[in-house]
């Protein structure tokens, strides 16, 4: 089935994310923190927030109401980053941080692009949990519910790309009965 996606953002803060906050006309309480194991970051001036589970305008709202206490009109931005896996037939495959307005092309892309055959990649976002859902190259990542532990992989859709480890197996032996073949005859003549 196709990955279920929202028209609105759907990732929420988890442990590992990292989040880097802008506090203008204050640049020294300006940060980027990561979110812990326990749920909450850092952040100068405010100590220790609990975050997880929010989204980003959910997080920028509450940092906004919390700095302003200390800044007159506060105006924060915050960005989060998620790492992500990308592997299958792709030139560098990895953890790579992504921003969850990035779409799945733009993944492939900082991956080093598709490598088989063909002129387009099956992509297949495979949940923690063992399920797999196909992807659209241009659904942004936010419209995703991606967590820590899944992954995109990519694949050839081309009929030799997906069999290309079969058909070296089945070139390898028809070699050898070859070679085997013609080492008999020389022999038997």
């Amino acid at each position: 089935p196709e990955a279920p996606r929202s028209i609105i953002p759907v990732w929420k803060l988890e442990t590992g994310d990292q989040i880097t906050t802008k506090i203008y006309r204050e640049p020294d309480r300006s940060s980027q923190t990561t979110v812990s194991q326990t749920g909450d970051a850092y952040f100068p001036g405010l100590g220790r927030v609990m975050v997880e589970g929010l989204t980003m305008d959910s997080l920028r709202l509450e940092l906004t109401n919390r700095y302003d206490k200390l800044v007159i009109d506060a105006a924060v931005d915050a960005v989060m980053m998620r790492d992500v896996v990308i592997y299958g037939q792709v030139r560098s495959p990895g953890v790579y941080s992504v921003d969850p307005a990035l779409t799945v092309l733009g993944l492939v892309a900082k991956a080093g692009g598709a490598t088989g055959a063909g002129k387009s990649a099956l992509l297949t976002l495979v949940k923690g949990d063992g399920r797999q859902f196909r992807l659209t190259r241009e659904v942004r990542l936010s419209s995703l519910d991606i967590v820590h532990g899944d992954a995109i992989y990519v694949q050839d859709e081309s009929f030799i790309g997906r069999n290309s480890a079969g058909f070296g197996a089945f070139t390898l032996i028809v070699t050898l009965l070859l070679s085997l073949t013609g080492l008999i005859l020389i022999v038997v003549k």
